[in-house]
C-alpha cells in the first residue's frame, strides 16, 4: 500500500529485500519525550517482549486493519528487527499479538490472532517467524470473523501459562483459555473492561538496560501532510483510505476500473451524493453513490441488479469495474456518511 504525501520517508536501508515493500515509518512521540519510528500509522496491538534476555525489551507489533497481516519486531528506537506474515497475504483484517513463555524454556513465544475479518485462527511463532509448538488452533467457530483479543496468563499459582482469548459472540463476549496445543481449559461469558488498545493511547511497561519504565504512545499518528478531509485511492493494491487532518481513519479494499476502463488518475473532488443511484447504461443500482468526475465516475457500494443479484465481495481487491470505485457493504456507507461535497479524491497509480 502506497502512502501518498507521506511525512516520514521509508527506512529501507539495511532491511532485507523481502521487506522492501513494507510500510513507511511513521513518527510516534511518547509522553516521556521519546520518538519511535514505527511501520504503521495506527497501533492495532503492541506488547513488549525481551527475546534476547538482555534486560531491554523489543516491541511486538501487529498490523492494523487495511494492511497486510504482518507481525513486526522492533527495537525501542523503532528500528525493525524482523517481520513476517502471520496469515495469508490476502488477509487485511488486522493482527492482535501477545507474548509469553509457553514451553518454559526461558524464551517467550509470539502469539497472533486476527483482529477482525478472518477466522479465529490463533498461531504461535518464535522470534524468526517460524511456527512453534503447534500448527495453531481456532478460538471459536470457523465462520466467526469478529476478531480475537489474546493474552498469556496463569490462572492460578503454580499453574502453567495458557493462551486466553476473548471473542464477541452474538449473545455476549466469551472468555476462553487454551493450552498451546489448542485444548480448551475453560470458557465462560465475559463482561470485562474494553480493550486498552481501543482508547487513544497505548501504555506499555518495558525494560531498558535492566530498568522498568512506562511508555505512553498515541494510538494513531499523522500519515499524510494535508489539512482537512481527503480520500486516497491506490490502484496498485486496490485500496481506498480516508484521512482527516493527516490522520488515517480507515482503509478498505476496492474494485476499480479494469483494463480499458481505468479509473482516471489525478486529484478530483466529490461533486454529488445519492444514497441510491441507478445506472441506465448498465441497468443496475449503486448504493451510497458519490461522483467525483462529472457523473460518470463515482465511489459506491457493490452494485446490484433489479432482480436482487449483487456483485460479489470476492471481486474486491481486483480491478473489474467499468471505472467506478466499488466498496464493500459497510465501508461504503461509513465513507458516504463521513465525506462531504468537495472532499478531495486522489487517485494514484
Amino acid at each position: 500500500m502506497k502512502r501518498a504525501l507521506a511525512i516520514i520517508m521509508p527506512l529501507l536501508f539495511g532491511i532485507p529485500l523481502s521487506l522492501a515493500a513494507a510500510p513507511a515509518s511513521f513518527a510516534y512521540r511518547s509522553s516521556e519525550g521519546r520518538t519511535l519510528l514505527l511501520p504503521y500509522d495506527t497501533i492495532q496491538s503492541m506488547v513488549p517482549i525481551d527475546l534476547g534476555g538482555d534486560g531491554t525489551s523489543e516491541l511486538l507489533l501487529g498490523s492494523p486493519p487495511g494492511f497486510v497481516g504482518q507481525v513486526f519486531l522492533v527495537r525501542l528506537d523503532g528500528s525493525i528487527i524482523n517481520s513476517w506474515l502471520a496469515y495469508d497475504a490476502k488477509f487485511k483484517g488486522g493482527v492482535n499479538v501477545a507474548a509469553g513463555d509457553l514451553d518454559n524454556d526461558g524464551i517467550p513465544e509470539i502469539i497472533t490472532a486476527p483482529a477482525g475479518g478472518g477466522g479465529p485462527h490463533v498461531r504461535i511463532f518464535d522470534g524468526y517467524g517460524k511456527p512453534k509448538i503447534s500448527p495453531g488452533f481456532f478460538a471459536g467457530p470457523n465462520n466467526y470473523q469478529d476478531g480475537v483479543s489474546i493474552a498469556i496468563q496463569r490462572l492460578g499459582d503454580r499453574k502453567p501459562p495458557l493462551i486466553t482469548a476473548i471473542t464477541n459472540t452474538p449473545a455476549a463476549k466469551t472468555f476462553s483459555a487454551f493450552t498451546a496445543q489448542g485444548e480448551i481449559v475453560k470458557s465462560y461469558p465475559f463482561a470485562g473492561a474494553a480493550d486498552q488498545a481501543n482508547g487513544q493511547y497505548i501504555v506499555l511497561t518495558a525494560l531498558e538496560n535492566q530498568k522498568s519504565g512506562t511508555i505512553t504512545l498515541p494510538k494513531t499518528t499523522q500519515s499524510i501532510e494535508r489539512p482537512g478531509k481527503a480520500i486516497i485511492i491506490d490502484l496498485s493494491d486496490q485500496t481506498l483510505s480516508y484521512y482527516e487532518d493527516g490522520y488515517r481513519l480507515g482503509t478498505s479494499l476496492t474494485s476499480t476500473g479494469k483494463p480499458g476502463y481505468a479509473t482516471p488518475v489525478g486529484e478530483h473532488a466529490i461533486n454529488a451524493k445519492s444514497k441510491l443511484a441507478y445506472s441506465k447504461t448498465y441497468g443496475l443500482y449503486m448504493p451510497y453513490w458519490m461522483s467525483f468526475i462529472g457523473g460518470r465516475y463515482g465511489i459506491h457500494e457493490l452494485p446490484y441488479w433489479p432482480n436482487g443479484y449483487r456483485e460479489g465481495e470476492d471481486h474486491l481487491g481486483t480491478a473489474v469495474s467499468h471505472g467506478c470505485v466499488r466498496l464493500g457493504i459497510g465501508p461504503a456507507q461509513t465513507l458516504f456518511e463521513w465525506a462531504e461535497l468537495g472532499t478531495p479524491v486522489i487517485v494514484q497509480p
